[in-house]
C-alpha cells in the first residue's frame, strides 16, 4: 500500500469519527428538546386565573377593578363571575380567563373543581383585616388546593393576595405567611393521624410539605406560593383611569403567568 493510500485511510476515518461525533451531538439536542417539551405540556393548558377565598375577602371587587378598571356595587356573588383581561404591555397583550369563584362553602367546591383542571393560576384572596378571626378556615380552604393533585400535576402557581391593607388592623403578608404556615402545619399533623386512623386515602390528594420538617410554603415544590398586599378600594388620589392602583403586585404576578 503506498503512502497515498495510508493518507487517504486516515482521512477517512477522522471523517467518520466527525459524522459519529455530530450524529451523536444532534441526537443529545433532539432528546433533550423533547423531554424539556414533554415536561412542558405536562402543565395545563388552561389560561384561567382563579380568584379564590372565603366570602367577604374582597374577590369580586378585585375582579371588577381589574376587568372594569372601576370599582362597582358589588353584593355576595351567587354565580361565578368570568371575563377576558388582557395584561402585558406592548402591541400585542396576552389574555387571560379571569374567574371570580363565590366564597359560599358549597357552591365554591363545585365551582373549583369544575375550573380547576383549565386553571393557569390561583389568586387566593384573604381579608387582612379580619385575618386573625378566620384564619382556620382560610388554612383549611388554602391546605385543600395545596393537596389537590390537579395543583400539584399542573404545577399551578399560587399566590395569597392579602386584601384589605388600608384597614387598620390589616395583617402584612409576613405575619400572614407566618401564621398560615403554622395553621397548615397543625391541619396538616391532625389531617395525618385522622388518615392513619381510618386508612382513607384518596387520588386525588396529595401530602403537602415535607415529612418531619415544620410546613413552609418553599417546601410545596413544584407548585410555587408568593404572599402579596393588596387593596382592592382604590385610593382617593389614584389615576381615575390606572386599573392596577392597589393592586400592582397582583397584576404583575397574573401578567407573569399569561
Amino acid at each position: 500500500m503506498s503512502v497515498w493510500d495510508d493518507f487517504q485511510d486516515l482521512v477517512g476515518g477522522q471523517q467518520n469519527a466527525s459524522i459519529v461525533a455530530i450524529a451523536v451531538s444532534f441526537f443529545l439536542v433532539i432528546a433533550t428538546t423533547l423531554g424539556i417539551w414533554l415536561l412542558r405540556g405536562s402543565r395545563s393548558k388552561g389560561r384561567a386565573i382563579l380568584l379564590i377565598g372565603l366570602n367577604g375577602a374582597g374577590k369580586t371587587l378585585i375582579y371588577s377593578q381589574l376587568r372594569y378598571k372601576k370599582e362597582k356595587h358589588t353584593v355576595m356573588s351567587v354565580d361565578e363571575n368570568k371575563g377576558k383581561l388582557a395584561v402585558g404591555n406592548g402591541n400585542k397583550p396576552k389574555v387571560v380567563d379571569l374567574v371570580d369563584i363565590p366564597g359560599h362553602d358549597s357552591m365554591r367546591s363545585q365551582l373549583i373543581d369544575k375550573y380547576l383542571p383549565s386553571a393557569r393560576g390561583i389568586v387566593f384572596v384573604v381579608d387582612s383585616g379580619s385575618f386573625s378571626k378566620e384564619l382556620r378556615d382560610v388554612a383549611k380552604l388554602l391546605y385543600s388546593l395545596l393537596a389537590s393533585s390537579l395543583t400539584v400535576r399542573n404545577r399551578l402557581p399560587v399566590v395569597v393576595a392579602c386584601n384589605k391593607q388600608d384597614i387598620a388592623t390589616a395583617k402584612s403578608a409576613k405575619l400572614v405567611r407566618q401564621m398560615l404556615e403554622k395553621e397548615i402545619d397543625a391541619l396538616r399533623t391532625t389531617r395525618a393521624a385522622a388518615l392513619s386512623d381510618t386508612d382513607d386515602r384518596t387520588a386525588n390528594t396529595v401530602a403537602v410539605g415535607r415529612d418531619g420538617k415544620e410546613f413552609a410554603f418553599g417546601d410545596v415544590l413544584p407548585v410555587r406560593v408568593e404572599v402579596v398586599e393588596c387593596c382592592a378600594k382604590p385610593s382617593a388620589v389614584a389615576a381615575a383611569d390606572d386599573r392596577s392602583t392597589d393592586l400592582n403586585e397582583v397584576l404583575d404576578w397574573i401578567t407573569a403567568q399569561a
